[in-house]
């Protein structure tokens, strides 16, 4: 295999996937940077990340605002915002930065998020989505704006989506996504801070939970979310963390709650639409003010709510890299090799369901410690920034070069 195929990434100051963009930092919140190794390995390797700026997003306003500005402002406010973008994350003189699509060489692969790459002034990038042999679409949040998403991807005979399992047995991708299937099926990889820091004997032979979930009735503006609601009559992405955090207190002699809203109730509309249109997408600051790898080591098992859509968690692995035995609902890890029962707990998304996985798991010691080490060996194995990195440059190589328009 080549050493190394030169993905471009589309836009990755605009949001948190890869790094901290500037808009995070004036409010003191911290990046989730859950596919940061898109520009740590490369760097890690010797070799410059290749990003492309097309002059259509900003992390600090608003696209259906920022994208009426003239250009000549739009690349001036964009030029100060990645400049400082650079310097924040410490990767000034590590990343070549395009400012425009004629400057790029290597046009083999583009990569870019749906989250926002896939909405607004898409037509002006499917420009540049069909200037590369292939374009890799991320389809992380897919949850937002579906239907729109759904048929901008549709219109790139090159595209191939990269999501965190395989939806294709997810109702909610089959309606929006019918006849398609995943094409780049990959775990998370998981930061190396997450480790096994204390035997199971040494825990505390209780169930750990962690993450947020959002209430989109104080998400504005609310048609963003109107797909999925209309689809689930749900409110919540994450209804396994709703249901632990609103049952917490009748269930805490065997489940440790971290569980928080993403957002505080209370506030205005007013607030809330302009912390959408400023980008000021405020605080979760619950959910990282406590030290989540001790809290993982400190509990034989966890908990970390899924998505609706089809996403397992992030936490998920992270959990599973410091020991624990996790509880999943096994559909949200099709395509992953994960095996219930070997790598984790089933149950089906109810606490009843969960309560009775955990008392059976716990009067089997020896079937938790197989099912802690088969999942710390699983994440040691696939779900390292490495690891993760070579099978997503595998997976592209390998991929068939579809014609573009």
């Amino acid at each position: 295999m080549k050493e190394a195929l030169d993905l471009t990434l589309l836009n990755p100051h605009a949001d948190d996937f890869v790094v901290t963009p500037v808009s995070f930092r004036l409010v003191g919140r911290r990046g989730l940077r859950k596919y940061n190794y898109l520009v740590d390995e490369p760097i890690r390797r010797g070799h410059r990340p290749v990003v492309l700026v097309d002059g259509t997003l900003s992390s600090l306003i608003e696209q259906s605002i920022f994208i009426r500005l003239p250009k000549w402002l739009r690349m001036l406010i964009l030029r100060i915002e990645v400049f400082i973008w650079l310097r924040i994350n410490e990767l000034s003189g590590k990343v070549d930065i395009h400012w425009s699509l004629d400057t790029i060489q290597d046009r083999s692969a583009v990569y870019a998020f749906s989250y926002k790459n896939c909405v607004g002034a898409f037509e002006q990038r499917r420009v540049t989505f069909a200037a590369f042999d292939r374009a890799i679409i991320n389809l992380s949040h897919y949850f937002i704006r579906t239907g729109e998403k759904a048929r901008n991807i549709a219109r790139l005979p090159n595209a191939l989506i990269h999501a965190d399992s395989d939806h294709r047995n997810n109702p909610y991708f089959k309606k929006f996504f019918p006849g398609r299937s995943v094409d780049i099926v990959l775990p998370f990889a998981v930061a190396r801070r997450f480790a096994t820091k204390r035997s199971l004997l040494e825990r505390r032979p209780t169930c750990a939970a962690t993450g947020s979930f959002h209430n989109l009735r104080n998400e504005e503006p609310v048609s963003y979310y109107s797909d999925f609601i209309g689809f689930f009559d749900s409110y919540t992405y994450h209804p396994v963390r709703k249901l632990i955090y609103e049952n917490r207190a009748r269930i805490s002699d065997w489940l440790d709650c971290r569980v928080s809203p993403f957002r505080e109730s209370g506030r205005s509309r007013l607030f809330e639409r302009l912390r959408k249109v400023l980008r000021l997408d405020a605080l979760q600051a619950k959910y990282f003010s406590f030290d989540i790898v001790a809290f993982y080591n400190d509990h034989v098992f966890a908990v970390v709510g899924e998505e609706l859509s089809g996403a397992p968690a992030v936490g998920f692995f992270e959990a599973m890299a410091c020991g624990c035995v996790l509880l999943g609902q096994a559909d949200y890890y099709d395509g992953l090799g994960l095996v219930p029962g070997r790598h984790y707990l089933a149950y089906d998304g109810s606490l009843d369901s969960m309560r009775a996985a955990l008392a059976t798991a716990a009067g089997d010691p020896a079937l938790v410690a197989s099912i802690s080490r088969a999942g710390l060996d699983y994440v040691q194995n696939h779900c390292t920034p490495d690891a993760v990195w070579h099978a997503l440059q595998q997976a592209v190589i390998e991929a068939p070069r579809r014609s573009t328009p």
